[in-house]
């Protein structure tokens, strides 16, 4: 049909077109991989050719990238377009799980966003950096791909709602390691008071709270649905005892641990 165009509308009719390609280009996975480093083992500037998706995983970075910097602790997720040089400085010692990913450089991802609680962002990179078929990548990538834009549709958080949602994190990563409130405050470089009024004013808790809710939860579902012991289940969910596990679980469900069990 754009035969019969004028030749000025004809070539603005196919660099519309050519613009919408690339827009719409479908991502391709070119790598994936799992980087570890020490405290202080920065990783220098520099720049790629595709895309690179970066999902920390633990510890506490700084990254400059572009023009831009940012603080990336446990759950965050960093996407840098091609050709924008880029570093890593370790704060803390860190892991995370890149993706080299053949995009459009106008392809509609956020440059910054947050896992949620559900850790659905981190099943999608930890699968992409195991699986090897093909087929399966190709979907795992189309579902990372949706995740993202629609993050990058969603309003931005408001710093203290990054705080929070990190401090999460945090809770989920950890919750079985004798964790401490003034550990995850100190780790996201906030006093105890601030991230208290950070839960208090989103969430209507406190921080302790919110990290014996996620204990509870692990330790409920091993209660319901193992046979280990409740010493184990207390060392497994980051409870001092099994009086400790018993007191919490009792006055969550109003019931011992032993009449969960069927």
């Amino acid at each position: 049909m754009h035969e019969s165009m004028p030749a000025s509308f004809r070539h603005t009719w196919e660099t519309m077109q050519e613009a919408t390609g690339l827009m719409h280009k479908s991502p391709r996975l070119l790598g994936a991989g799992v980087h570890t480093a020490a405290p202080g083992k920065d990783y220098p500037s520099h720049a790629h050719t595709s895309w690179e998706l970066v999902y920390y995983v633990r510890g506490r970075i700084t990254c400059p990238v572009g023009d831009t910097t940012y603080d990336a602790t446990p759950g965050t997720v960093l996407l840098t377009p091609p050709h924008t040089w880029h570093a890593e400085q370790s704060r803390t010692g860190y892991a995370n799980r890149f993706l080299q990913v053949d995009a459009a450089t106008t392809h509609p991802w956020p440059r910054l966003c947050y896992d949620d609680t559900d850790h659905t962002l981190r099943r999608v990179f930890d699968a992409l950096v195991r699986e090897t078929e093909n087929e399966l990548r190709v979907l795992l990538l189309a579902e990372l791909d949706l995740r993202l834009r629609r993050a990058a549709a969603t309003p931005p958080q408001t710093p203290a709602e990054q705080l929070v949602a990190q401090a999460e994190q945090l809770f989920e990563e950890r919750f079985a390691t004798g964790l401490r409130i003034a550990q995850v405050a100190d780790e996201l470089g906030i006093s105890q008071s601030g991230l208290r009024a950070a839960f208090t004013r989103l969430r209507n808790t406190s921080p302790q709270a919110a990290l014996q809710a996620v204990r509870l939860r692990h330790a409920l579902a091993h209660i319901r649905n193992s046979t280990l012991p409740l010493q184990a289940v207390a060392e497994l969910t980051g409870y001092h005892s099994v009086s400790h596990l018993t007191r919490h679980v009792k006055a969550a469900t109003g019931s011992p641990p032993g009449a969960l069990r069927g």
